[in-house]
């Protein structure tokens, strides 16, 4: 018996050519590469600002619990926290009786770091102000 005869074209090994990515695909795939990780960043960011936003509630409630209790005018308030930010707001008012002491500015101001409604009339918006601390209106 005799064997076939291998042909020059059968014994050499098959190679293929390394695909090249043309100029555009790669720049294609480094863009979604980007939109990839901005998406993924600002999914991060939302969620971060989400826990920033359900703790300053939870702590404002606490507060709010606490300040409904208080009856003496002069009585020491216990502090918000921004919505926004979940640090202490500025220029809280100690006490109830220091609610008339805040100029609107500043009135504005709190109920804007606790994500409440800033219209009406002065005298409305600190009676928001009160209800947002946690004191019970007050008596017309």
């Amino acid at each position: 018996m005799s064997t076939p005869a291998k042909t020059p074209a059968a014994q050499a090994p098959k190679t293929t050519p390394p695909k090249t990515v043309p100029a555009a695909k790669k720049t294609e795939s480094l863009a979604g590469d980007s939109a990839v990780a901005t998406a993924k960043d600002d999914t991060v960011k939302a969620i971060e600002k989400l826990e920033i936003r359900q703790k300053a509630i939870n702590t404002n409630n606490v507060a709010r619990v606490a300040n409904s209790h208080i009856t003496d005018p002069e009585g020491k308030l216990t502090p918000l926290v921004s919505i926004k930010t979940g640090k202490a707001l500025e220029k809280f008012p100690e006490s109830a009786k220091d609610i008339q002491k805040l100029t609107l500015v500043q009135i504005n101001e709190i109920l804007s770091q606790l994500d409440t409604e800033r219209t009406g009339s002065e005298q409305a918006r600190r009676e928001r102000l009160r209800m947002q601390i946690g004191l019970k209106a007050i008596p017309a």
